[in-house]
């Protein structure tokens, strides 16, 4: 028999073979879970150091409960109501708008007092004065198989932007097919308004070539406006501190998260306005508003309770579904068409070579497992090299750091080069059984 067996027998190759089909069928979507999880963590590590410059460009107004209350009106909102709302706001002069309002049923009950078409005049004045307007869209036929879609006359005064897509879980893509065609969502739409004049890294041509693009692997933001407490009183916002407060801070929240999960209760980053705060009379009031909102992009979502448009933040938690748009079109700003993706996958496969890389950081825990296992058994794997054998492996400390150092090399060069992370959380947790043989010996000491 041989002195020096082989490092591992036919048998652990098999178990190696059934681990990588576990990792490509991923049952149960386990693996696909915690690689979420560990890019919602890595995001909330790093989302005090993310750039403001898409933050000083766009504005968020939310209309919600307490505008309702405040005008004594109902939701959805009667078209007279909205008119008002958007009058004032086009007299701050936006660069340019998107409504995250899908007006598919007219509830005007045939009043034309609150008729439909008292807002889409208004809607029809942001176009005569150059501010370029989207509204919400389904990318569906309207009336075909009880469909429903933006009304007609809403159509010929604004541009679509899709809302609604499926296939890309938790990702953002540029645009989408759609039963009417290829549709852009907003973001995208509103970056190429944003780029007009600029000198933009080479934008998609069109909504066919952006739709072969990569959706965004949105980055969420910490640190609030500095023009927020101009306009809102944020004295009840969780203050942001610095990068490694913030990063300590959200490692325990991700570790303890069951016991307490109010660090997450943050403020939007995005420049927020309530509806109620373009009802200001007062001269000075309006001077604020229009030098915070002049040449913006704006958009304007909804904050009702009854609607449960919501969207989770790895940052925030559940915030309304228009700070969706606003981070992806704020990536856009801040990266152009270098924002963060996921790899494309293997023809024919769902997966991608970064799964290939974590596989590759697995054998590597495995190996060196194997090599632990070998001298503790008193066997040499190389005899030429058996002092640096000895002395690397004479604690599994220094092979775990060599795990951790690699894992952080592969961190860092993935986000310079922006690309998803690996599965940081699963390779961390997997490389402790680097340690088994010690974590035994513990509990069996006296036995």
């Amino acid at each position: 028999m041989s002195k020096n067996p082989p490092l591992f027998n036919y048998r652990r190759y098999w178990l190696a073979a059934l681990i990588v089909l576990l990792a490509v069928l991923d049952p149960f979507g386990l693996a696909s879970s915690s690689d979420k999880a560990s890019a919602q963590w890595l995001n909330r590590m790093l989302a005090s150091k993310y750039h403001n410059d898409g933050q000083q460009r766009i504005a968020v107004v939310l209309i919600d409960d307490a505008y309702l209350m405040r005008n004594n009106t109902s939701w959805p909102m009667p078209y007279g109501e909205q008119s008002k709302l958007f009058k004032r706001l086009l007299a701050y002069k936006p660069k340019a708008l998107f409504v995250d309002l899908l007006y598919s049923h007219d509830h005007s009950f045939g009043d034309p007092a609150r008729g439909s078409q008292l807002l889409a005049n208004v809607f029809e004045r942001y176009q005569r004065q150059g501010i370029a307007l989207w509204l919400a869209n389904t990318g569906v036929a309207r009336g075909e198989d009880g469909q429903a879609n933006t009304l007609e006359h809403f159509a010929q005064v604004s541009r679509p932007a899709l809302v609604v897509w499926d296939g890309v879980d938790d990702k953002y893509p540029l645009a989408v097919p759609t039963a009417l065609g290829v549709m852009e969502t907003p973001a995208l739409a509103m970056y190429r308004q944003f780029c007009k004049g600029l000198a933009c890294d080479e934008l998609p041509a069109d909504a066919e070539a952006a739709a072969r693009l990569p959706p965004i692997a949105v980055q969420w933001g910490l640190k609030l406006a500095p023009e927020q407490v101009r306009i809102a009183d944020i004295r009840h916002c969780t203050p942001s501190r610095n990068f490694v407060l913030d990063g300590v801070a959200q490692f325990f929240q991700a570790v303890f998260w069951k016991l307490d999960d109010s660090a997450q209760a943050r403020c939007p980053y995005s420049f927020t306005l309530s509806a109620s705060d373009l009802e200001v009379s007062s001269e000075e009031d309006q001077a604020l508003l229009a030098e915070l909102l002049r040449d913006r992009l704006v958009m304007v979502g909804a904050n009702i309770t009854s609607t449960g448009d919501l969207v989770q933040s790895p940052v925030h938690g559940q915030v309304p579904g228009i700070y969706l748009h606003a981070m992806a079109l704020d990536n856009l700003i801040t990266d152009g068409m270098d924002y963060d993706r996921e790899p494309a996958n293997l023809p024919f496969f769902n997966i991608n070579w970064l799964d290939g890389l974590e596989l590759g950081l697995l054998a590597l825990i495995a190996v060196l497992k194997a090599l632990h296992a070998r001298r503790s058994a008193g066997l040499h794997t190389w005899s030429r090299w058996r002092r640096q054998e000895i002395w690397f492996f004479s604690s599994p400390y220094l092979s775990w750091l060599l795990v951790m150092l690699v894992l952080l090399a592969v961190c860092v060069l993935l986000h310079f080069n922006h690309i998803t992370p690996v599965n940081v959380l699963g390779i961390v947790l997997l490389s402790l059984v680097l340690f088994s043989e010690r974590i035994e010996a513990f509990f069996d000491r006296g036995r």
